[in-house]
Order: C-alpha cells, then sequence, then structure tokens
C-alpha cells in the first residue's frame, strides 16, 4: 500500500487504536492522524482535509454518523470507512443513506482490516487519477481554447458549439452561430467541391485537413488551416464533428506576397534574358553588316511556325526568344569573309560554315532554357531534310524541330533582304525555292503549314521593314 495516503483515524477505544498502529505498520502506512471523536476528528480535518476517513461509530461527543455528516458538508466526495458493529438495521440503512464507503466490522480481524484497507486505498487512488486526469484535460481543454479555432457541429452539420476565439475570428456572437450551417462563413471564392469533399470524408469516418478561406460577418476575409473530424460513440457511430482551425491569414497574405515579389524578379530575370539574347542575335548580325530588324522577323516567324507545327505556346514562346542567335557564330568568322560582297571560295565558305558550330559552343555550357535552346538553333539551323546540311549532316527528324523551324525562317527572311553578296529576292523566286526544296532541304510538314498560312508571316515582313 501507498504511504502517501492521507488517513484520519477516529476512534475512542485506545486498544482499538495500538491494534490498528500495528496493521498499519505492517502495510507500510505511516501518514496516519489519530483523533479521539468526532470533534476532535472534524476540526482536524477542517485544518488538513485527508484521502480516507476511518471512522468507529459510537463515540462520545459527537459520534461516527454525525462527523460524517459535517465533513461531506466540506467535501462532499470524502471516501469513509465506518469500522462498527452494526447492530441494528437502523444504524446500516443510516449508514448507507451516508453513502459510506467500506464497512469493517468490530472485532476486527486483521486479514479482513487488511483487505478492506487496500479497497479503500485502491479507492482513493482511482479518485486521485481521475482528478489529475480531470485537471489535465481541463488544462488540455483550456490551452486548445486559447490557442485555436474550435466548433463542433451535430449530425446534420449544425453549429452546436464555437469557442471565443471561433467568435472573435468570424465576428459572429455564439447566439448567432449556434444552429447555424458552416455555409453562413463560407467565402464566395470557395469552390464547392471543397466542402463536397470534406463532408465525403468525415461522413466515411475519416479525418479532413486543408486550408479554407472564410468570410467573416463584417465582409472582411480570413484563412484557416483546418482539421475536420467525426466523433464516434462506442458503437462506432457519429454523434458529432468537431473542427480545429488555426488562424493563418497573415501567413498566406505574406506567402502571396512573396510569391508576387519572386514572380516579379523572375519577370526581371526572363526579361533581361530576353534582352541579352537579342541584344546578342542583333550584333551578329550587325557584324554581317544586316539589320537588327532581320532577327525580330526570324523571332516572330519561328514563334507562327511553332504554334502551327504543334508546340505548346511555352515551347513556342521559348523558340521565339531564341531564335534570334542562329547567327551569333558570326562573330568569330573574319570580317573579310562575312562581308565579302562577293561569291565566296570554296576555302571561305569552309570558315563561314563554321559558325554554326562556333555559336553551338559559346552556348552550349548554359543550363538557362532561353540559352540552350539558343544552342540548338544555332548549330542546327543549317541542316537539311535530306541530310546535306552542315554541320553534321543529320537528316529528317534527327534535326530537331527547333532548327527545322529556324531554318525555313532564317532563309525566308535572308532571300527578302538585301546582303553584301546579293540583293533581294522577289517573294515568287522565294517560294518557288520553297516548293521545290519540300521534302530535300526542308521538312515538308513545315513547308506545307508555311504555304497554308503564308499571309501571316507576310504580314510580319511588312510590319518590321528594314
Amino acid at each position: 500500500m501507498s504511504d502517501q495516503i492521507k488517513i484520519l483515524y477516529v476512534e475512542d477505544e485506545n486498544s482499538v487504536v495500538q491494534f490498528v498502529k500495528i496493521l498499519f505498520k505492517k502495510n507500510n502506512i505511516s501518514n496516519v492522524t489519530f483523533a479521539s471523536n468526532g470533534a476532535e476528528a472534524l476540526e482536524i480535518y477542517k485544518n488538513a482535509p485527508y484521502d480516507l476517513v476511518i471512522t468507529d461509530m459510537l463515540m462520545p461527543v459527537m459520534n461516527g454518523f454525525e462527523l460524517i455528516e459535517e465533513i461531506k458538508k466540506i467535501n462532499p466526495k470524502q471516501i469513509f470507512m465506518m469500522v462498527t458493529g452494526l447492530e441494528n438495521k437502523e444504524d446500516l440503512i443510516k449508514a448507507i443513506e451516508l453513502r459510506v464507503n467500506f464497512f469493517v466490522e468490530k472485532p476486527i480481524q486483521p486479514k479482513k482490516f487488511t483487505q478492506i484497507l487496500q479497497e479503500s486505498v485502491n479507492l482513493v487512488n482511482q479518485k486521485k487519477e481521475l482528478m489529475l486526469s480531470n485537471l489535465l484535460l481541463k488544462q488540455y481543454r483550456d490551452a486548445i481554447d486559447a490557442s485555436t479555432i474550435l466548433s463542433k457541429a451535430d449530425i446534420k452539420g449544425k453549429i452546436t458549439y464555437a469557442n471565443k476565439a471561433f467568435c472573435k475570428i468570424s465576428k459572429y456572437t455564439s447566439d448567432e452561430l449556434i444552429g447555424k450551417s458552416h455555409n453562413i462563413l463560407r467565402h464566395p471564392d470557395m469552390p464547392s467541391s471543397t466542402f463536397k469533399d470534406m463532408w465525403k470524408t468525415i461522413q466515411a469516418k475519416k479525418q479532413w485537413k486543408g486550408v479554407i478561406r472564410n468570410k467573416a460577418k463584417d465582409g472582411t476575409e480570413y484563412i484557416v488551416d483546418a482539421l475536420v473530424m467525426p466523433l464516434l460513440d462506442t458503437n462506432d457511430n457519429i454523434i458529432e464533428y468537431i473542427a480545429i482551425r488555426h488562424d493563418i491569414t497573415e501567413l498566406e497574405l505574406y506567402k502571396n506576397d512573396l510569391q508576387h515579389q519572386l514572380s516579379i524578379a523572375v519577370q526581371e530575370i526572363v526579361d533581361t534574358q530576353k534582352e541579352v539574347v537579342f541584344t546578342m542575335g542583333a550584333i551578329g548580325e550587325t557584324r554581317s553588316k544586316e539589320t537588327g530588324k532581320h532577327v525580330k522577323r526570324v523571332a516572330e516567324y519561328s514563334y507562327i511556325l511553332a504554334t502551327l507545327a504543334g508546340l505548346d505556346d511555352e515551347e513556342a514562346q521559348l523558340l521565339k526568344l531564341a531564335s534570334p542567335m542562329h547567327d551569333i557564330g558570326k562573330v568569330g568568322i573574319p570580317d573579310n569573309i562575312l562581308n565579302k560582297p562577293g561569291k565566296l571560295t570554296t576555302e571561305e565558305f569552309e570558315i563561314m560554315k563554321t559558325h554554326s558550330t562556333l555559336g553551338y559552343e559559346m552556348l552550349k555550357g548554359s543550363q538557362r532554357e532561353i540559352l540552350k535552346t539558343s544552342a540548338i538553333v544555332a548549330y542546327q539551323h543549317h541542316e537539311r531534310w535530306d541530310g546535306k546540311g552542315y554541320p553534321k549532316g543529320l537528316k529528317g527528324k534527327d534535326t530537331h524541330i527547333y532548327g527545322r523551324i529556324t531554318s525555313i525562317c532564317d532563309i525566308f527572311d535572308a532571300l527578302g533582304s538585301d546582303r553584301c553578296y546579293k540583293k533581294a529576292w522577289e517573294l515568287d523566286k522565294i517560294l518557288k525555292l520553297f516548293k521545290d526544296g519540300k521534302g530535300t532541304q526542308f521538312d515538308p510538314n513545315l513547308i506545307d503549314l508555311f504555304f497554308d498560312n503564308l499571309d501571316k508571316f507576310l504580314i510580319i515582313r511588312d510590319k518590321y521593314v528594314d
């Protein structure tokens, strides 16, 4: 038994007191206070309440029944053990009415006394554990109530409880919320599918977690991280639902602000890349005494043809940004070859052809999507469908779609523009070259798309005139 139990033993016979002291010692119980009558015991109890009160029934000044009645006025839940003969029926009835917990008959039998004492101690310990559990439960409840937005709803979804935090954030009083559906707080931007999923989940006796945007009584919005769960009875039936929420409005606003700032920063990076790519492309054209309008037109043509070829808008935009770099390798070609007014010799043309490899080598190390795409365009825009192009002699679809598209767009614009080594071709002559080159020099499918949408290319050509 535990010596942590505080016992008040009330007995007027000294011989009995000495006898029970021996029993207490044998059971390792030392925290016992003795009183010789009820009045003395009551005064002791008032100053220091006890876990267990053991009292004789018949005593001078104040008997056991009177003592129990007085103590119950102080502590209705006090545990009592009565030592008595209970000679008559009336005494037994009175003891039961007073809800005496345990009885030990006189004369005291050590074995029986120890057994009843053990039962009394067990009840005291159970009571202490229950009190501790209730205390902890109250502390948990208070902690949750203070730190979370809490509500409960019946099986039909009607609010049955809303704590202070719920009322504070929603701007509704408890009376305004009780009996209402949580739809009273629904924000118009929240999709109905969210709540259908929530209801389906909790009706399946599972927990639902998610972020919900709500609308307060005054029209302001707030955002909560919510956990909604069903509460079940012993037969596994849902009896109500409880929802625990945390206010994340400021966090969401901060996150949205960060996302906005990040979007701005990313856009600035992309814009810078665009500017660098376009400027570098223009530099390559300028060295060969061509205009920046050429790279602009090739970029626009490439976007149109890419879209017609079935590339999604993201890829088409990427090619539009990268295509101006198709001739960047020309910065490594000597001026006397790059700007030679007449026809190049075989040796000079071989040097000129290296501009595709030079451009690729300049760009291939980048991890940026625009520059990686530019490297492909620079390397492959002089390949041919029949495999007779350069620098690798790729055939058919071995040439990347970016290279095949840029090849058509570059040649279409280059032939229609004045160069140091030639005058601009007439449109009919250019179109004849394309028809004759279908399936040999050019991707036949792309050539068909080009002719079927020629008006779109001509609009670009006329819009960006040198």
